[in-house]
């Protein structure tokens, strides 16, 4: 099994980089991509921010259980 620790940060490295993308071709920015594409983005960083909130609670109760 991953290590909780490698499987946050690749959760972490995974929403930094959809929000990079967003700042760098969203809405505000100077050619902002097709709104498709924006909701795509966004929809993803959803889901990253919703595994890795089941992954700690988990992990908290893993513990817990230990």
């Amino acid at each position: 099994m991953t290590p909780p620790e490698e499987m946050i940060a690749w959760l972490d490295r995974r929403i930094a980089s959809a929000m990079a993308w967003l700042d760098d071709h969203g809405k505000g920015s100077k050619r902002p991509r097709p709104q498709h594409e924006i909701e795509t983005k966004e929809y993803d960083i959803a889901r990253f921010e919703e595994i890795k909130a089941a992954y700690l609670k988990a992990i908290e109760r893993k513990g817990q259980a230990a």
